[in-house]
């Protein structure tokens, strides 16, 4: 099963459940409920020790939109770039009796091993069931500390002019033909 909790949807969120925040936390507070829901459905499924959950997102922050679209903290930049402000995001794992509570994995990984981590886990092998095979990796076997290497050598992006490629720890930024920045 697969569940999108999108922005535009939670800007209905302003005010939600009285909390009145502020845009961003009214979304903040009813992702958090929803979340809440989901995982209370599973529970009472009994179906918790079979159930991989991941939360995520897509990009960073929208910058453009103020202060109440989220902030990229110490990273440069924000939704619509390349750099580390526009793609690293959150990504929280859970999946009681499989992976560890608690860990904090500091490994690069990208939003397309979230599929390939799915259909693995599904009993599916890659390639088999999906042609051509995903682009992504099984992340549970890195989790797990089953296999102790990175799941990538290097990362790609490109969004528009814009492309990047990250070899852990270092990143090349090329914003368009001239600019490039390491």
């Amino acid at each position: 099963m697969l569940v999108w909790l999108n922005l535009l949807i939670c800007i209905a969120a302003i005010g939600f459940a009285g909390a009145r925040l502020s845009r961003y936390g009214d979304v903040i507070a009813e992702l958090d409920w929803s979340i809440g829901q989901i995982l209370d459905a599973v529970r009472r499924a009994n179906l918790d020790n079979d159930t991989l959950v991941i939360f995520t997102s897509d990009n960073g922050p929208w910058l453009s939109y103020g202060d109440h679209a989220g902030s990229a903290g110490h990273l440069r930049e924000g939704k619509g770039t390349t750099f580390e402000g526009g793609v690293r995001v959150p990504f929280i794992a859970r999946w009681p009796g499989r992976l560890p509570a608690g860990l904090v994995y500091d490994r690069p990984v990208i939003n397309l091993d979230v599929a390939a981590t799915a259909v693995a886990n599904a009993g599916n092998e890659p390639g088999k069931l999906i042609r051509p095979a995903l682009d992504g990796v099984n992340l549970v076997p890195f989790l797990t500390g089953e296999d102790p290497n990175a799941p990538h050598d290097r990362l790609f992006w490109r969004w528009r002019s814009q492309s990047a490629v990250l070899e852990f720890p270092w990143k090349l930024v090329r914003l368009g033909p001239q600019e490039q920045f390491l």
